[in-house]
């Protein structure tokens, strides 16, 4: 498999291990559930979401002001851009496997090239891949647990996932640590010869509803000490009806609370 640089989060994404069984291309049932239950964790049928993006840089620091929209059963998602004022409005959409952006000032939406994939989604350390692999972790990947630790504030269990035969991702393995109750705590993402790339870490829980979930995610290249990319969620509400018209680009409509 090719080395196809940076894949993304969240907002949201699952994984995990290797041995005999993942080589023989079969997933461990028991790490299936674990994984499944950490994605009925963090998404439901519809759901939306308010975070703010730090991007920090060895000589520059931006925020941005995000409003995500996640029609999980249809496998369609809306990112709305509220803040900074300049480019507030743009919108990024995906639907049907594929990703376009909506530039308000143009009054156009263009679609993103296959030769764009792997290019930093709004300059941080996420990119355009990120948002077309985010619901494609269980499918895509097989997947085995590593390892089980305990301690006296949590029990941590390591996944790996492997690409099945010709899958279309971008990563040649992840490892996914989380809680015995589906809470994440880090993801690792490793190329196709086994070097680690970046990691992104999950801290600050909080209860929203009948679920509580990691509120701080850090993506952390592992050659650029000096830079990283933090997602902090604001507010989140689950099992939401969520209009269709919003994930067609066909009058620049932004998105509504």
């Amino acid at each position: 498999m090719k080395n196809r640089q940076l894949r993304i989060g969240y907002i949201f994404l699952p994984l995990l291990f290797v041995p005999l069984l993942v080589l023989a291309g079969k997933s461990d049932p028991e790490a299936i559930e674990l994984l499944r239950k950490n994605e009925t964790l963090l998404r439901s049928a519809g759901t939306i979401t308010e975070y703010q993006v730090k991007i920090v840089r060895r000589d520059w620091n931006r925020t941005l002001v995000f409003r995500s929209h996640d029609d999980y059963v249809n496998e369609q998602f809306r990112i709305e851009i509220l803040s900074p004022r300049k480019i507030k409005g743009t919108v990024f959409l995906k639907s049907d496997k594929r990703l376009s952006m909506y530039l308000p000032k143009l009054r156009r939406a263009i679609a993103i090239s296959p030769a764009m994939m792997h290019d930093p989604w709004m300059g941080s350390d996420f990119n355009n891949q990120d948002l077309i692999e985010s619901d494609s972790l269980i499918g895509d990947y097989t997947h085995r647990i590593l390892s089980r630790t305990r301690d006296d504030t949590e029990d941590r269990i390591v996944i790996e996932s492997v690409p099945k035969p010709d899958a279309p991702v971008a990563w040649g393995k992840l490892r996914y640590h989380l809680q015995s109750d589906g809470l994440p705590l880090q993801l690792e993402f490793y190329d196709s010869a086994g070097k680690l790339v970046r990691s992104m870490r999950f801290s600050e829980p909080k209860k929203f509803g009948n679920r509580t979930v990691p509120t701080r995610m850090t993506m952390q290249p592992s050659d650029k000490p000096n830079q990283y990319t933090e997602i902090n969620i604001e507010d989140v509400r689950f099992d939401v009806d969520i209009e269709k018209q919003l994930f067609v680009f066909n009058t620049g409509k932004t998105g509504k609370k």
